[in-house]
This record gives structure tokens, sequence and C-alpha cells, in this order.
């Protein structure tokens, strides 16, 4: 996978040497808000990188493609975005940003350059996202990008003591294309 550029961004796939730098920013709780996980230990996602870092599920019948996304200059990480392309199917994604790079478009700007990366160098014909219908934040960029809302779960999860709803949006390889030539 190549390194990947935005105007404020640069995106690498994880690789293993990651673990050390994306681990305190991931230890901020406000990112667990709506995920049905609390912040790793060291060791888990250590031992995580190590194993994302092949690139494929381990039956080989799915791409894991993920990244860690690092203000250009520097090797101050901002998040990270994962796309899941299963063979023959629509692929997924999902993103972190740490809570210090909230609301100052970040988020838009890595999905924006991962989603068009996915859709150029892949054979997938769609991506989806599901969020937590409390999250305010992620449905309001999904939709800024011309994701459209397609499902509702009730009772996805349960987790911190909460019954969870899940909103699935998507968006196909055309729509994706002529959303972002109409951005310019």
């Amino acid at each position: 996978m190549p390194n990947l550029t935005s105007e404020r961004l640069r995106i690498e796939p994880i690789r293993s040497t990651h673990a050390p730098l994306v681990f305190s920013p991931l230890q901020d709780p406000a990112i667990y808000t709506y995920l049905p996980e609390d912040p790793p230990t060291f060791e888990a996602l250590q031992n995580r990188y190590d194993y994302l870092e092949s690139g494929c599920s381990p039956d080989g019948e799915a791409l894991w493609l993920n990244w860690v996304g690092f203000l250009r200059d520097s090797m101050t990480p901002v998040g990270t975005f994962q796309a899941t392309l299963p063979k023959g199917k629509a692929g997924s994604f999902a993103y972190v940003v740490f809570p210090p790079f909230w609301r100052q478009g970040y988020a838009r700007e890595m999905a924006r350059c991962v989603i068009s990366h996915v859709f150029e160098a892949h054979q997938t014909t769609s991506l989806y996202a599901e969020i937590d219908t409390r999250n305010t934040g992620s449905i309001r960029l999904v939709e800024s990008l011309g994701l459209t809302r397609t499902a509702t779960t009730q009772a996805a999860d349960f987790f911190k003591g909460a019954s969870s709803d899940e909103y699935t949006y998507s968006v196909s390889r055309e729509d994706w294309s002529a959303q972002q030539s109409a951005d310019g």
C-alpha cells in the first residue's frame, strides 16, 4: 500500500512501528463514547498492529487496509482509518480521529483521501460505514462526504450500560466519483 497525502496530512499504511506513536492518543476515553471497546493496553495495540500489517484476513478472503494519518510534516498522529474489502462484497470503513484534532476538518480530509484511493486502487463497487445513532459528529461527516443513509439497526450493540442503535451509510463508486468531480 502506498503512502497517501492530502493538503495537511501524510497517511501511512499501518506498521508495527506505529503502535508506540498512537498508543497515548488512543488512551483518551472520549474516543470510546460511541464504541463498544475501551482504550487498548500497549501490548494489545502492538499485537493488533503486528497482525494488521499483513493487510489481509487470515483466510485471504478480505483485504484489511489500515492507515495512520499524521500532520503532513511531522510524526504527530491525527487518527487512523481502516477499510475492509471482502471479495465480491461491499467494503466497509471506519476511522478514529484523536480529540485534539476534532472539528478541524481532519476527519473529512483523511476520509476523502483514503476513500478516493480505495475506489481508485481496488475493485470494490461500494463502501459503507456503521455509525452509532448518537454520534452526530460522524453522521455529519459522512453526510458531508455524500454518503446516504441506507439502514437503521435497532439494538445493534449493548455497551457501557446502554443499548446502541446504528445507522448504515453507503456510497457507490459511481456516486463517489461524481461527488468528487462536483467538489472539484
